[in-house]
């Protein structure tokens, strides 16, 4: 008779599904890349293929994990380091000449690719997010790039802000020290407001930017030295925007007529003399 311990059955399955959960799917962004490339390679600069190649992409390639590599490329050609600087620069196989960056630099030609960038996110409205802090990140690579590809970045986002695919809250990136100090920001805004108000009105930008938040922030496109009225109205004005630098006179007046109201009646509730109220007034 056999007194020995019987072998318990192994669960085979269970432990292959355990062994499957468990298994991390590895982070390929240069696969991706490879991918996307070769699509934009066979659309030949075509835009209608471009959209056409992309639409059907995204149900086989996962643009949620790799929609910072998917619109490096869309509009640098390649995928990007920290800094702006591409990382595949050296090796042509691995960057593409059907971007926004090597497009005309012509508003018409840009309009194209805006819409690209439209239908793209209608047709997966998870990319919204991603694709506004891409853009957000690219103002802070402005440096990186040249002053022709800053123009187009420029007329790309001011047409994506006027058709609303961008909001304008984006544009806070323009703040930063970094490419506020050398005039970036500046030359940035003058081409991206161009591009907006040849899409919308004079009186639609100025809502969105007060909805934004951001009419009473415009002087900080400039250095802190360069941060008055007088300067900004001079410089938006030699560039044709004289409704921008207008909007700006304004607020800065309201601005001032709200804090005069504030101080006057922080004076009367104090029962101020009427003659030191009369002389405040006159000199503000």
């Amino acid at each position: 008779m056999n007194t020995g311990k019987q072998q318990k059955p192994v669960l085979t399955g269970q432990r292959f599904k355990t062994r499957k959960r468990d298994e991390k799917e590895k982070f390929e962004p240069t696969v991706f890349r490879d991918t996307i490339v070769a699509g934009l390679s066979e659309a030949n600069g075509d835009l209608e293929v471009v959209t056409r190649f992309l639409d059907v992409a995204g149900s086989r390639l996962d643009y949620r994990r790799y929609a910072e590599t998917l619109f490096d490329i869309l509009i640098a050609g390649s995928m990007l380091a920290p800094g702006g600087t591409r990382i595949d620069d050296g090796d042509k196989t691995k960057v593409t000449n059907h971007c926004v960056f090597t497009a005309a630099e012509d508003h018409a030609a840009i309009r194209n690719y805006a819409q690209v960038f439209n239908k793209l996110i209608r047709r997966y409205k998870y990319l919204e997010k991603a694709f506004e802090e891409e853009i957000k990140k690219l103002l802070l690579f402005l440096k990186a790039f040249s002053e022709s590809e800053q123009t187009k970045l420029a007329m790309l986002v001011g047409i994506l802000l006027a058709n609303g695919t961008l909001p304008p809250a984006i544009l806070t990136s323009l703040f930063s020290d970094n490419v506020v100090k050398e005039g970036i920001s500046a030359s940035f805004a003058v081409k991206m407001f161009k591009a907006w108000m040849a899409e919308r009105d004079a009186s639609a930008v100025t809502s969105a930017l007060r909805k934004a938040s951001l009419d009473k922030r415009l002087l900080e496109l400039f250095p802190a030295n360069k941060q008055n009225v007088e300067h900004f109205s001079k410089y938006f004005n030699e560039a044709g925007l004289k409704e921008l630098s207008d909007f700006l006179r304004l607020q800065q007046s309201l601005g001032t007529r709200k804090e005069l109201q504030k101080e006057l009646q922080e004076r009367l509730s104090q029962e101020c003399p009427i003659r030191e109220i009369v002389v405040y007034v006159k000199g503000a």
